[in-house]
């Protein structure tokens, strides 16, 4: 996420070498490789970061029509409501739920006017960086529809939901000059990571961003929130969006105050219940820590096995099937020293970040050195993609930097038999392998064909990184002749 909302919802995926967004005060903080810890990016704004929590869930289908009692329902899946005071007492433990928020006094138009800069701000900042390229829904603007507001003539919590119901903008104020923070989620299932294994499956971002019940029919939502004996009431919009007001707590707490573990953390929202308007229970969500799978132990011995560099005869300018002109992926100007010191940033936090539970080799490589081989750079000084190899030969950073200050980087360690395995079965790719007897490849980009830019037995169809635009692509391969050897299709980051 580099700091987007959408990236640090991936951590619930499995942490087999992929790729994951965070803030990097969230990476020293918050603890977030409890579940996945493999990429980092550091933003040069302050966003908004909300993180996705594996746990486990229950939605009951159906509803109650109005006025009809809840038949056969145990009581410790209703509520009671106070008909006066419209205070909940919760049947499961008969303890007294908080008051929800307040609804904030501020016409729809007045929260549009103090949100809308921000919004403004976090679209253009991500635009620039080359982040959420799923979201094509624009600013917001009198068309979207204001969701639920919560807060004072001071404080504001608010959701606005896109004209297209793709994008939901999240607003929070701590005051009226806008201090607080944005963030921009869609309403859709992200198309990746699969699911860790033991995990449910992957929901709608908004669900799990905690703002919205997925089921018809809800009237109420009860949260726990952790070290709290007492469920906070929400406050309800249509279509089961909720909010809490201005958050007061951090997304992920510490289990046990005085340890440093990797894995001492745990997501601060507990459990979200949603009932309809009879009081029976229609959703439950409970957070169930997943242990991630075990990889079998690779040796680090084991060392990269990379094709040698193969001069074509004949440099392809043109797709050899359609005549049409490819576009050149550049080298970067920048010397490998220079590529190094821009990657320091984000390497030192993957490090201080300490060891993950999956392969430790990534870690046990160290910092980025000058032992490091800069094996290939593409981009612009300013703007870049590389990719490190560590001096045991058997670690491969990837590493990009926006132009905005803003990095994205990740670790990964070689398989037993030499390479990062199959691109055309990974679920999505940031950089690839060479294969055997190849010289020129053509990667058919959503934009048009370009020749990817190769070097040391790796290639990079352009300055991947900062967004999570993954298309399944054909990539073609040409031995020395221009002859097509490779023909594959594989899922890449085409932003």
């Amino acid at each position: 996420m580099s700091n987007d909302i959408e990236r640090m919802l991936a951590a619930a995926a499995d942490d087999t070498d992929q790729p994951l967004h965070t803030d990097i005060d969230d990476i020293l903080t918050r603890g977030r490789r409890s579940v996945r810890r493999s990429r980092i990016a550091i933003a040069s704004t302050s966003v908004l970061t909300t993180l996705a929590i594996v746990g486990g869930l229950t939605v009951w289908q159906g509803t109650l029509q109005q006025g009809e009692a809840p038949a056969k329902t145990p009581k410790s899946e209703t509520i009671t409501v106070d008909p006066k005071t419209g205070r909940i007492t919760d049947n499961e433990t008969g303890i007294q739920a908080t008051l929800p928020p307040p609804a904030s006094p501020l016409s729809d138009a007045a929260v549009l006017k103090r949100c809308r800069w921000s919004d403004s701000e976090y679209v253009q900042s991500n635009k620039e960086r080359g982040s959420n390229a799923y979201d094509q829904a624009g600013p917001i603007n009198a068309e979207w529809r204001v969701l639920v507001k919560s807060g004072d003539q001071k404080r504001l919590e608010a959701l606005f939901l896109a004209p297209d119901r793709s994008i939901v903008s999240l607003c929070s104020q701590k005051d009226e000059r806008g201090e607080g923070r944005s963030g921009r989620i869609s309403t859709s299932i992200l198309p990746f990571p699969k699911a860790m294994e033991g995990a449910p499956e992957r929901r709608p971002l908004v669900v799990e961003a905690g703002l919205q019940v997925p089921a018809a029919g809800v009237a109420h939502v009860l949260v726990s929130l952790a070290g709290e004996s007492a469920p906070r009431q929400a406050l309800v919009g249509p279509e089961g969006y909720f909010t809490l007001g201005f958050p007061e707590w951090e997304e992920m707490r510490k289990i046990d105050p005085n340890s440093k573990a990797w894995d001492n953390y745990e997501p601060t929202v507990q459990r979200i219940r949603g009932y309809d308007a009879n009081g029976k229970r229609i959703y439950d969500w409970k957070y169930v820590k997943v242990e991630p799978p075990k990889p079998t132990p690779i040796p680090a011995d084991v060392k990269i096995k990379t094709q040698p560099q193969i001069e074509p005869k004949v440099v392809l300018t043109k797709d050899p099937e359609n005549g049409k002109p490819l576009a050149v992926v550049p080298f970067s100007p920048l010397s490998d020293e220079q590529v190094r010191a821009e990657c320091k940033k984000p390497d030192d936090s993957f490090i201080d970040g300490g060891k993950g539970a999956g392969d430790e080799r990534p870690y046990d490589a160290g910092r980025i050195s000058p032992d490091w081989q800069v094996a290939l750079k593409v981009g612009s000084d300013k703007r870049f993609t590389a990719l490190l190899v560590s001096p045991g030969q058997n670690v491969l950073a990837w590493c990009y930097r926006a132009e905005q200050g803003a990095y994205d980087y990740t670790r990964s360690g070689v398989q037993t038999d030499g390479t990062f395995g199959d691109p055309a079965k990974d679920e999505f790719s940031m950089w690839a392998m060479v294969p055997e007897g190849v010289a020129q490849i053509i990667v058919d980009l959503p934009t048009g064909p370009v020749r990817a830019a190769i070097s040391n037995g790796y290639y990079l169809w352009g300055t991947t990184g900062g967004s999570e635009n993954f298309k399944k692509v054909r990539v073609r391969g040409f031995d020395a002749d221009a002859k097509l050897i490779y023909d594959q299709k594989i899922s890449v980051d085409a932003s």
